[in-house]
């Protein structure tokens, strides 16, 4: 048998295979990123470094240190993090927010949207700024001084019968005797007295 040399795809006159690596798959596919200082953006398997003007890719440099700050404090809060964690998170994100806008303006701008409305978090981002009918800022979001996400707790237990209904309707969007049981530790006729003129059997058929 024989073994031919494999031929290698044409990759076209426009693409420069020097300027393209396997992605990170830490990096959000659709996005912008920074690989040894260099600007890349990862679409699918691969991270190609796209062709920026000077100010075009410092305004994406700094837009990609408010995005990884934006998501870093939504996964304290999803987290639960401390009072204190999460207002040090929010003072950076106002000292990244305020040192950009300085020099680049709103993110909203068209500058900064012809920069990075491809990356997958650029509309999230828009939402830091609360505009006017006129486009101009009103204010910053609640994000940079409030919780704005609460992490969802899981109720195991309640003290009454009545609170027991109010969840079993509110997550099971029913009356369920035994999720009502498991709450209180009460049987069903206990639960069932307890609730009587509030809950009824159905009719049998």
């Amino acid at each position: 048998g024989q073994i031919t040399e494999a031929e290698l795809p044409d990759l076209g006159e426009d693409e420069d295979i020097d300027t393209s690596i396997p992605a990170d798959p830490s990096v959000r596919n659709f996005s912008y990123t920074l690989v040894d200082g260099e600007v890349y953006y990862r679409e699918n398997s691969r991270m190609v470094r796209p062709e920026l003007n000077q100010t075009a890719n410092e305004r994406v440099i700094g837009l990609i240190g408010l995005r990884d700050c934006v998501h870093t404090l939504m996964d304290y809060q999803l987290n639960d993090y401390s009072d204190w964690d999460i207002a040090q998170k929010q003072t950076e994100l106002n000292t990244l927010y305020d040192d950009f806008t300085t020099k680049y303006g709103l993110i909203n701008s068209r500058g900064n949207n012809l920069a990075f409305a491809g990356d997958s978090a650029y509309y999230l981002l828009c939402s830091l700024e609360v505009l006017d009918e006129d486009g101009n800022l009103e204010r910053k979001a609640d994000m940079f001084s409030k919780r704005t996400i609460k992490r969802q707790r899981v109720v195991t237990a309640v003290d009454t019968a009545s609170e027991a209904l109010a969840l079993s309707i509110a997550e099971k969007a029913r009356v369920d005797m035994d999720y009502m049981a498991g709450l209180t530790g009460m049987s069903e006729e206990q639960l069932a007295a307890d609730l009587r003129g509030v809950i009824f059997r159905l009719p049998e058929p």
